[in-house]
């Protein structure tokens, strides 16, 4: 039998030295979308891996976000890994956290995750770290920095804080902003058991 277990893994390098609030105006539920290749023009598809900015005519590197500024926030950001879910992002706002969902090359799960792993019994791992970091761990793939989801995430941030200042999201980037705050980010996904 299948099913969807929900891991959150919480990066708490340092505790938060202000909490973060909220002074909106017009208190309300935002939702927030924007294409990753118009936000970073470094942004690059992928195809040998199945990632691209378009699918059918349609825009498919679309990145989501949401915030509910009615509701005490916690002052933490969560990135979804998988595809976007309103209900998931609408409960995670209930709970007073902002959300985002990038697109980043994760294309490889199609390719790679199917078949058996080569003997390197960390073969899926080193390509889901290059996934996420942008950095060189696997051979079989190559994905840049501006391609990964720490990067992706990094520009959607700055980009809705300029967007939404009501949801004061550069509360998540570095006092330089040349980085995201990874002690306010919990990065969350599905992954799919048998049992």
């Amino acid at each position: 039998m299948k099913k969807l277990l929900f891991l959150i893994f919480a990066l708490s390098l340092h505790a938060a030295d202000e909490p973060l609030k909220l002074s909106d105006p017009q208190p309300q539920r935002y939702l927030l979308k924007a294409r990753a290749s118009q936000i970073d023009p470094r942004a690059k598809a992928h195809p040998e891996i199945e990632f691209v900015f378009e699918k059918k005519g349609k825009p498919a590197d679309e990145e989501n976000a949401s915030v509910d500024t009615r509701i005490q926030p916690q002052g933490k950001l969560v990135i979804w890994l998988m595809g976007h879910s309103g209900g998931l992002f609408e409960m995670l706002n209930s709970y007073g956290l902002h959300a985002i969902q990038v697109h980043y090359a994760n294309g490889w799960f199609g390719k790679f995750g199917k078949e058996p792993a080569p003997d390197d019994d960390k073969f899926l791992g080193k390509i889901r770290l290059e996934a996420a970091t942008g950095e060189d761990f696997s051979d079989v793939v190559s994905i840049p920095k501006p391609d990964g989801m720490m990067e992706r995430a990094f520009q959607f941030v700055k980009w809705l804080a300029k967007e939404n200042p009501q949801g004061k999201w550069e509360y998540f980037l570095s006092a330089d902003h040349a980085s995201l705050r990874w002690d306010r980010v919990i990065v969350s996904g599905a992954l799919r058991c048998h049992g």
